[in-house]
This record gives structure tokens, C-alpha cells and sequence, in this order.
């Protein structure tokens, strides 16, 4: 497989992680409004609420959204670098490396902890 195809299937399974991310938060933001509009008082207008809402989770997505771009192609030849340096390097090593450099690299302070956190769980 090429450089280029398996680099697009990396991008790929990004892109349909952001969505599915997306999906997720909005069926929980559903869930959420419909036990509150239990407890809310009568006469509130739900569904200006549930606008507001959505709009702010579709402005927040967005911004996570834009803010995830991993940069494969950086990371490809960041890792095969690495690997020309050091052959002998496991498959635990060069993961733990791409959690390094990702978290180096992103400007998503959520992904830099999630990589992080990724890091000490390998240690």
C-alpha cells in the first residue's frame, strides 16, 4: 500500500472520529435537555433553549473540530525518522513516541492531556 493511500485512510479514520465525536455529544446534550425539562419550571420556551444549545455544542464541535488536525504526515515522517535512527525500536516505543509528539505538536489543550494521559498509562 502506498505512502499516500495509507496516509489518506489515517485521515480518514480521523475525520470519522470527529463525527462520531460529535454524534455522541449531541445524543448526550438530548439526553440531558429532556431530563431537565422535567425539573425546569412551566412556561420557559425549550425549544429556544434547545437552540441556544445546539448552537453553542455545533460552535464548540466546530472549534474541536478545527483544532484536531494530527498532521499524519508530519508524524509519519517524524516516527520513520526515528526508526532509521534506531531500527531496534518496538511497536510500544514508536507509540509511545507519537504520544509524545503529538502532544508536543497540537494546540488542543484536550488532546495534549488525552496524549499525555496515553503516555503515563504506557509507562
Amino acid at each position: 500500500m502506498s505512502l499516500d493511500k495509507k496516509l489518506n485512510n489515517v485521515t480518514h479514520k480521523i475525520d470519522n472520529f470527529n463525527d462520531e465525536t460529535k454524534l455522541s455529544l449531541k445524543l448526550h446534550v438530548e439526553r440531558e435537555m429532556s431530563a431537565h425539562r422535567k425539573i425546569l419550571p412551566k412556561g420557559l420556551f425549550y425549544s429556544e433553549i434547545h437552540e441556544e444549545i445546539q448552537t453553542e455544542v455545533d460552535r464548540k464541535m466546530a472549534d474541536f473540530t478545527k483544532n484536531t488536525d494530527l498532521k499524519p504526515k508530519e508524524l509519519y515522517t517524524y516516527l520513520n525518522s526515528k526508526l532509521q535512527d534506531d531500527p531496534t525500536l518496538s511497536k510500544r516505543q514508536l507509540h509511545f513516541l507519537a504520544y509524545d509528539h503529538l502532544a508536543k505538536t497540537t494546540n488542543s489543550k484536550f488532546l495534549r492531556r488525552i496524549f499525555k494521559t496515553m503516555k503515563k498509562r504506557m509507562k
